[in-house]
C-alpha cells in the first residue's frame, strides 16, 4: 500500500480548514515614528530596492516588530559567568 505524498501542514489543513488561512494585515502600533520611517528608506536605498507604498505599512510594522524583540533580548540578564553550549544540535 502506498503512503499518500504531502506535507504535514496539508494533512492538519484538510482536518482543519482554518489553518492554512491567510490572516488579514494588522496595522502598525501607533508608535510609529519618523525615525522608522527614515530607517526603511535609507535601508531601501542602500540595498537598491524599490518598495511599494502599499507595503511599507507592513515592513515598518515588521521593523518595529524586530526591535521589539531585540530589546527582549537584550533586556535578559545574563550571569557574567554564563558561556555559550559546546554542543548545537539543529
Amino acid at each position: 500500500m502506498k503512503k499518500k505524498k504531502g506535507t504535514r501542514a496539508q494533512a492538519r489543513a484538510k482536518t482543519n480548514p482554518t489553518r492554512l488561512r491567510v490572516r488579514p494585515a494588522q496595522k502598525p502600533a501607533a508608535r510609529t515614528s519618523d525615525a522608522t520611517d527614515a530607517l526603511v528608506a535609507a535601508a531601501a536605498r542602500a540595498l537598491g530596492l524599490k518598495i511599494d507604498p502599499s507595503w511599507e505599512i507592513g515592513v515598518k510594522f515588521n521593523l518595529q516588530l524586530i526591535f521589539s524583540h531585540a530589546a527582549k533580548v537584550d533586556g535578559f540578564p545574563l550571569p557574567d559567568d554564563a558561556e555559550p553550549a559546546s554542543i548545537f544540535h539543529a
